[in-house]
């Protein structure tokens, strides 16, 4: 009987050991995984990140600074251990000192995001190696915080984080912005316009001049939604592109006249971009409900679609924007209304 009821026991144990080995490794890739000390993501769970398509979140901390590691599946081509382990060290000057503890690459691009404890002016700052430029660094976050978003595969090593110098136009813009007095609004609920900047044109006193063309840069993106993947409608996880750039920035022609309406239009059509907008009479002008299927709300009560100039947030719509030959145009996806992608600042 007792050897009877020690075959069952172990007869037990063999089988929850099997179902335990069955489900090793698997982990829940709708939340967050911190990263272990060491900082190794074993190879299961980038074969799962890559299995299942799924967006992955690794986060850790380093000298009192939060970073985050997102990864796409989608973009993993070859699975195998990798290192997440980051060490940052902010110094003088807004310098940000980054070495991976990776040795080689990840075979991927992943993008790291780290949480910088106060908020910095400029909308932009570049990662530089032995004090050459190498990488482009963009800016989001909130009211009292920047976050900085680096695309890197791991073969860069180390590197430091600097701003770039704000120009002399943003910098006399924003004083003029901090002086100016409320006013009077005009009939279509517009605040006073910044001196410097254009004054809106409305649509329907519009004169397209075929007969004359100019270029523009345009691009489109959404790296603040990979900052805030919690907040995100989860049927909206594979709108998000790896990244977050939906159309790298894009030289076009547009004619003499045009808004940044009519050629955001055009752009998305040639593209094939989903866009879909309505009009807004109570403010004269066109409103962008929805680019490459992101709508407002999909990420936060907050969240929604704004379009950048020559680094100014215009205060007026886009169809009453009308565009001037070398303008660059930004349309980013906010989700804390303008603070994460520098309205504020500007």
């Amino acid at each position: 009987m007792r050897r009877r009821f020690s075959f069952l026991w172990a007869f037990i144990i063999l089988i929850s050991l099997c179902a335990c080995q069955g489900n090793f490794g698997s982990v829940n890739l709708q939340d967050a995984i911190q990263i272990p000390e060491g900082g190794i993501i074993e190879e299961n769970v980038i074969r799962q990140l890559k299995s299942e398509n799924a967006i992955g979140m690794f986060y850790g901390q380093s000298n009192g600074l939060k970073y985050e590691w997102t990864i796409f599946g989608s973009d993993i081509a070859e699975t195998k251990d990798i290192k997440l382990e980051v060490t940052i060290d902010e110094v003088k000057d807004r310098e940000i000192n980054v070495t991976l503890s990776q040795d080689g690459s990840f075979g991927f691009y992943g993008l790291l995001s780290i949480h910088l404890t106060e908020k910095w002016a400029e909308n932009s700052a570049t990662a530089y190696q032995n004090e050459q430029p190498v990488i482009s660094v963009s800016l989001t976050g909130g009211k009292n915080k920047t976050i900085l978003n680096c695309n890197l595969d791991g073969s860069l090593k180390s590197f430091v984080i600097k701003p770039d110098a704000l120009s002399e136009e943003d910098s006399v813009s924003k004083e003029t912005e901090d002086d100016t007095e409320e006013s009077t609004k005009d009939q279509y609920l517009t605040d006073p316009i910044p001196e410097g900047k254009p004054k809106p044109v409305e649509p329907e006193n519009q004169e397209v001049d075929k007969r004359k063309t100019y270029t523009c840069t345009f691009s489109i993106e959404c790296s603040t939604i990979l900052n805030n993947l919690e907040q995100l409608d989860p049927d909206k996880l594979e709108m998000v592109p790896s990244g977050g750039v939906i159309l790298p920035q894009t030289k076009v022609t547009f004619y003499e006249g045009e808004s940044v309406f009519d050629v955001l239009q055009r752009v998305c059509k040639e593209h094939g971009i989903h866009m879909e907008s309505s009009w807004t009479p109570i403010y004269n002008s066109a409103y962008i409900e929805g680019i490459h299927n992101l709508y407002e709300f999909d990420c936060g009560s907050l969240s929604g679609w704004m379009y950048h100039v020559n680094g100014w947030y215009p205060n007026y719509g886009c169809s009453r924007y009308q565009l001037k030959d070398g303008d660059v145009v930004e349309w980013r996806y906010t989700c804390d209304l303008g603070n994460d992608v520098g309205r504020g600042m500007n």
